[in-house]
């Protein structure tokens, strides 16, 4: 039942977008503004703002199990996976961002990056590609990634915990940041091992060795140097540079659903 549950919430994903109730998040941020006026320690925010929204969906989730049996998972784990997934219309801002950068609108193209909160500085013109690539390649990167990682790996509950910390990590006030960079931590590497199966498997093996049992380095800077790694592009060229992210992330997901395939078949 979990895997129907991940290929129901991918399939879904992927013909609606992201969007309606389950990530209507208005209920979220009400429940940050108390949390801020507690003004509470990095532990108590912690548990206030992901583990307690976790412990009542993993009570309605055994209520369920106990009613429905097996089916609780195809309908909330489905559910809980459509959450997990991230909020921004990725391929469209990919394909608004691609479109001012060949128009030559680079203030166009920051101001859609600063939109899903994306850094945009850079010393140059040509320092803006990898800026922007970077800020992209990590937004492609938590929209789907991890959630189907955790579900896949331990289940729903952790899908749903992944998205809360993402959301969390928006206050100042509840410095989650860290903890994002440990979640992100295992994903991550595992992304990064896929772009060197889809692409330049020498280049990036080199670059596994480097980066991959680094704690420090962050995480979209290690997407976006293996990508580098395996995908041609055009340094001096925003637009190529961004494209580089755009192929490596559609192939990776595509050897992810395939691999989640097949460990489905071989553990049935």
């Amino acid at each position: 039942m979990s895997y129907l549950a991940f290929i129901a919430a991918t399939g879904l994903y992927v013909l609606l977008g992201p969007g309606g109730p389950l990530h209507q998040d208005g209920w979220f941020r009400v429940l940050q503004q108390r949390v801020d006026a507690l003004e509470p320690d990095f532990w108590l925010g912690f548990v206030l703002l992901v583990v307690t929204p976790c412990a009542l969906f993993g009570l309605i989730y055994v209520l369920a199990a106990g009613l429905f049996g097996g089916a609780a998972m195809l309908l909330l784990g489905t559910a809980a996976l459509f959450f997990a997934f991230g909020r921004a219309d990725f391929p469209t801002l990919m394909q608004r961002f691609l479109a001012r950068c060949r128009a030559g609108d680079s203030e166009g193209a920051s101001l859609l990056l600063e939109s899903v909160g994306g850094e945009t500085e850079a010393e140059s013109a040509e320092a803006f590609g990898r800026v922007a690539g970077r800020s992209l390649a990590y937004e492609g990167f938590q929209r789907w990634f991890p959630a189907a990682f955790y579900f896949v790996l331990l289940g729903p509950l952790w899908a749903v915990a992944y998205r809360l910390i993402q959301l969390s990590s928006m206050d100042r006030r509840v410095p989650v940041g860290s903890l994002r960079h440990l979640v992100d931590w295992l994903p991550s590497r595992v992304l990064l091992v896929t772009f060197a199966l889809a692409g330049n498997f020498d280049n990036t093996r080199t670059l596994i060795g480097d980066l991959a049992l680094d704690p420090d380095v962050e995480t979209d800077e290690l997407l976006m140097q293996g990508i580098e790694a395996a995908f041609t592009a055009d340094d001096e060229d925003p637009a190529s540079q961004v494209e580089a992210v755009d192929r490596a992330l559609k192939r990776a997901t595509v050897i992810w659903v395939v691999a989640i395939s097949l460990m489905a078949m071989l553990l049935s």
